[in-house]
């Protein structure tokens, strides 16, 4: 099946550093010329690696969103997040949907 907008979605979930390591494989799908957009979904103890006030530096046509209910487990509010992150309400509901509409799932 050939998609017009492909979508690759990395799952970071284990540690603080699977943030950067899954910036790191966007950019690596973006240099190796896969046309595709990359959302990175974060949830678990990798939500850490999403707070503080330094920007996320995205490579074009990623985004960075972080699961509320891992979030509120962690006592992490939305202010506390890296700027440009943005939320989705449950990661488990977003990893599915992406799926069911056909995204690559890679788990970090």
């Amino acid at each position: 099946m050939v998609q017009d907008h492909r979508v690759v979605v990395l799952h970071a979930s284990n540690e603080p550093a699977d943030v950067e390591r899954a910036l790191a494989a966007a950019e690596t799908l973006r240099t190796k010329g896969l046309p595709a957009h990359v959302r990175i979904i974060v949830n678990g103890a990798a939500l850490d690696g999403l707070t503080g006030t330094e920007p996320v530096s995205l490579p074009p046509d990623t985004e960075v969103e972080a699961c509320l209910v891992g979030m509120g487990k962690r006592g992490i509010t939305t202010n506390q997040l890296r700027p440009a992150v943005r939320t989705v309400p449950a990661a488990v509901a977003a990893l599915a949907q992406a799926q069911f509409d056909g995204a690559a799932y890679i788990r970090l």
